[in-house]
């Protein structure tokens, strides 16, 4: 399962951000995506099934290493593997959803602290 954000209406903020040194974009993205994610992470943990906390426990963010784009992705580990047959359901489970609920009510917030955190570091590394 994927969902994927896009971001529009930064022209400002792209502008600020090709004018940083390139040792600084990977820092300066990477803060952003990981403030950006931490809403709808947050949200995935409170909706997850109760489970004596396991699974939430389990419910993680990484940056992607392999994408073009810089991305953050949510995840559940190993020891949550169960997430999907509680998210979509089985052949004897009704699905229990609580991934794609966070991400479609968080994402707004996510965007929002996105852009207050990359502007706010873009201004500390311009300013110094």
């Amino acid at each position: 399962m994927s969902v994927e954000f896009r971001i529009e209406g930064l022209h400002d903020l792209d502008k600020q951000f090709d004018r940083l040194i390139d040792t600084s974009k990977p820092k300066v993205m990477r803060k952003a995506l990981n403030a950006g994610i931490a809403p709808i992470k947050k949200e995935a943990k409170r909706l997850a099934p109760v489970d004596k906390g396991v699974l939430k426990k389990q419910i993680r963010s990484k940056q992607m290493k392999y994408t073009k784009k810089p991305s953050v992705g949510l995840f559940v580990s190993a020891k949550g593997f169960y997430w999907y047959f509680l998210e979509n359901g089985t052949s004897s489970i009704a699905p229990t959803p609580f991934i794609r609920p966070a991400a479609d009510s968080k994402h707004e917030e996510g965007v929002g602290k996105f852009k207050e955190v990359l502007k706010a570091e873009i201004d500390k590394v311009m300013i110094g």
